[in-house]
């Protein structure tokens, strides 16, 4: 969770590194990294730091997006991806890189909404020229 430890790539490698066991792995969830402005707006940077120092611990990703409101104080929250201000081009190129890494979408309340994101993601892939299975 955003409020919660590993909160940056290199708190995922201090965890793997105590916790030391070959099977232990990261479930990648960019939103949940996105807990200020700053990384709101450089979520692609994120993004790509983390794929660069974790992406040979990865064995699963999360699909949301995440949106950054105009209330006071800062307001960040998860919708529907397509509807946020992830970035969906740097987080597919990367994760198109790693073989046999799913993507899985989630907290959306019925098949509609999963159909929108699932239409969402392949759509920012094809742009993108990457395929997915």
């Amino acid at each position: 969770m955003p409020w919660e430890y590993p909160d940056s790539a290199d708190s995922y490698l201090d965890l793997i590194v105590a916790i030391d066991r070959k099977r232990f792995a990261v479930h990648f969830d960019p939103v949940n990294l996105v807990c200020s402005p700053q990384r709101y707006f450089n979520n692609g940077a994120l993004i790509r730091e983390c794929f660069k120092k974790l992406g040979g611990y990865m064995k699963s990703c999360h699909g949301k997006d995440i949106l950054l409101s105009e209330k006071l104080t800062t307001h960040l929250d998860e919708v529907r991806p397509g509807l946020g201000g992830l970035d969906y081009a740097v987080f597919l190129r990367a994760l198109s890189r790693l073989p046999n890494v799913p993507l899985m979408l989630e907290h959306l309340p019925n098949r509609e909404e999963y159909k929108k994101a699932a239409d969402h993601v392949r759509s920012v892939a094809a742009r993108e020229g990457l395929s997915f299975r």
